[in-house]
């Protein structure tokens, strides 16, 4: 298992249970104490959970600091539609940037029925999905968020700019009708603009929650845009 999947199970767990002690941990990840007691430090470190005497808690977070593998859970059958209908707008042989939101990664099982996809990602572990599936991806390295599992800085822009997209899929915390689409970290922004100004087409995934929404840090305003791919139903 890899140290950032065993970091978002130990996530995974403690949004069910909220609390967990570290015996329990090591039990149902198959790893030592001492191991689960280096993660747990980790994820303190980073804000997640609160240490106690023989287990962790989780701490309870703003929206803004929600992470990756808590937010892929929410809203699932809502992202599975809006990734569905996403899919339709792609062709054999295509390049595609994806950012690293959560919207956006359930694309990735409908990739595979398209030949000789390029596809360039921020996000680690969408690459990794990518190439479980045989995929050609290139991710572009950079400074890591951990909250967001997102590539960010000069070096992950610099290697953007260097590709000609196709098409970008990206998504945020929020937009405005007519307005603009917004999200609370700025780093994530600034990649995505990387990401949309070299793009022919751009497509703004997301589900029904995020409307009429305004965070700190405008990506782009939404007639810049090709079209919002939503959640609602298609009459």
């Amino acid at each position: 298992m890899y140290h950032i999947e065993r970091l978002e199970q130990i996530m995974q767990i403690l949004e069910k249970n909220h609390s967990i002690s570290v015996s329990d941990l090591s039990q149902q990840l198959f790893v030592s104490q001492p191991t689960i007691r280096r993660d747990l430090t980790l994820l303190e470190e980073q804000g997640k959970v609160l240490r106690t005497h023989g287990g962790v808690v989780l701490r309870k977070l703003s929206d803004a600091e929600i992470p990756l593998m808590i937010r892929e859970d929410q809203n699932n059958a809502s992202k599975r539609t809006i990734a569905e209908k996403a899919s339709r707008l792609i062709s054999d042989g295509n390049v595609i940037f994806l950012d690293a939101s959560s919207t956006v990664s359930y694309l990735i099982p409908y990739l595979e029925k398209f030949n000789d996809l390029i596809v360039i990602t921020n996000s680690p572990k969408t690459s990794l999905r990518l190439g479980e599936r045989n995929i050609k991806n290139y991710c572009t390295g950079g400074l890591l968020l951990m909250h967001s599992l997102a590539y960010v800085g000069s070096e992950a822009e610099r290697f953007v700019s260097n590709i000609n997209a196709d098409l970008f899929f990206f998504s945020s915390r929020g937009y405005t009708e007519g307005g603009s689409i917004s999200d609370s970290s700025e780093r994530e922004v600034t990649m995505k603009k990387a990401m949309l100004h070299n793009s022919k087409r751009i497509y703004y995934l997301c589900d029904s929650s995020k409307k009429n929404k305004t965070f700190a840090f405008n990506i782009c305003s939404v007639s810049e845009i090709d079209r919002i791919i939503d959640d609602e139903i298609e009459k």
